[in-house]
């Protein structure tokens, strides 16, 4: 019996299957759902990025810094601070680093390095901001 109703069944599915027609999306169909998508995705202006110090600003205190540190090193002018030399911070490292010297070469890699440290992250940044944008 049991036989009998999974056979009639399995007909049944299969005369159902035969029968319907294959569904076949439209021509344009990729070019709605990407439209659709595109909608979506757009930004609101709630949500652009506006910094909070502009460019502007940021170049006008970058250069107030080389102003200021330009000034401090073109004027020869010694302080003597007596108080600060009579204060022993660290006895037991007051000559650790007396007898530490550099050569040139190692100063310059140093600078040179740094400086490369301060173009690449902006440049690194910009790149991964760029693959995440989906626009």
């Amino acid at each position: 019996m049991k036989d009998n109703i999974e056979n009639l069944l399995d007909e049944l599915s299969e005369k159902i299957v035969i029968a319907s027609d294959l569904e076949t999306p439209s021509l344009d169909f990729t070019a709605n759902i990407m439209s659709n998508i595109n909608v979506e995705t757009k930004q609101s202006e709630s949500t652009i990025y506006k910094p909070l110090i502009s460019k502007k600003a940021w170049l006008f205190i970058t250069l107030v810094f080389i102003l200021v540190l330009a000034y401090a090193l073109s004027v020869n002018t010694t302080a003597n601070i007596s108080w600060f030399t009579d204060v022993n911070f660290m006895p037991s490292m007051s000559n650790l680093f007396s007898k530490l010297s550099f050569s040139k070469t190692v100063v310059y890699a140093i600078v040179f390095l740094t400086l490369m440290l301060f173009v690449q992250v902006p440049l690194l940044k910009k790149h991964y901001d760029n693959q995440i944008n989906f626009e």
